[in-house]
């Protein structure tokens, strides 16, 4: 209050010794309320409250890991669920070869029994030949074996094919080894004679092997006076 100032004018007189109420400066020229001084109240530093709770990164690295260890363990159950197909698999391997083999064994014992049989008979023929013994007579005996094996290839699922001279040639049921030539038109292509007979399965007629035949081949009189002529 200036010296000439009346109390009365309205201004409000201060006690000696108070001075007015006003803001420290601080670090940006004026100090937060509450502040003593402009400093900051104390405050766990950044390194504490770190070790206090764990990181984003940290707990994104944990999921990552605890999903990887569910892939790790599910690929070992399927590697294992894999190895046991593979140990049914191979022995359902090994069980289907031994009943093969059973299969086998089974239908090839009658011809073995027969085999055995044929076998004796031969040696035992061959033994008791009389010296005396004519052509057809041994034709004859050698037919008898033969009718034996046919037995057996039948126990076996396999036939001769039927001998049919003059019958019409087949491709891949006979195979020609020869001809024959004949005058009459009729007869070309027919089979002339069966060489060597064929065999052929009951169940299906897959040839087993073709029947070895010679072919009637038909030619006129014009080549056969050609061939007359160069042969002469």
């Amino acid at each position: 209050m200036r010296p000439d100032q009346d109390p009365r004018d309205g201004a409000t007189p201060q006690p000696p010794g108070d001075t007015p109420s006003t803001p420290l400066p601080s670090g940006n020229g004026y100090a937060e309320p509450g502040l003593v001084g402009g400093e900051l109240p104390d405050e766990p530093a950044a390194e504490q409250r770190a070790a206090e709770r764990p990181s984003e990164v940290a707990v994104h690295l944990l999921g990552i890991e605890a999903a990887l260890a569910e892939v790790v363990q599910r690929l070992a159950f399927e590697a294992d669920r894999a190895a046991a197909r593979e140990r049914v698999i191979d022995r359902q391997h090994a069980d289907i070869e031994r009943l093969r083999s059973v299969e086998r064994a089974g239908r090839l014992r009658p011809v073995v029994t027969d085999l055995c049989r044929l076998r004796n008979d031969l040696l035992r023929q061959a033994e008791t030949v009389p010296a005396e013994m004519t052509g057809p007579q041994v034709a004859t005996l050698l037919g008898s074996f033969a009718a034996v094996v046919e037995d057996a290839l039948e126990r076996c699922g396999v036939a001769v094919l039927p001998r049919e001279p003059g019958a019409p040639f087949v491709p891949g049921r006979q195979q020609v080894t020869g001809t024959v030539e004949v005058d009459d038109p009729q007869l070309d292509g027919t089979i002339a004679a069966v060489m060597q007979d064929g065999y052929a399965e009951i169940d299906g007629g897959k040839v087993v092997a073709p029947a070895r035949i010679t072919l009637h081949r038909a030619v006129t009189a014009d080549e056969t006076g050609t061939k007359e002529n160069t042969d002469g």
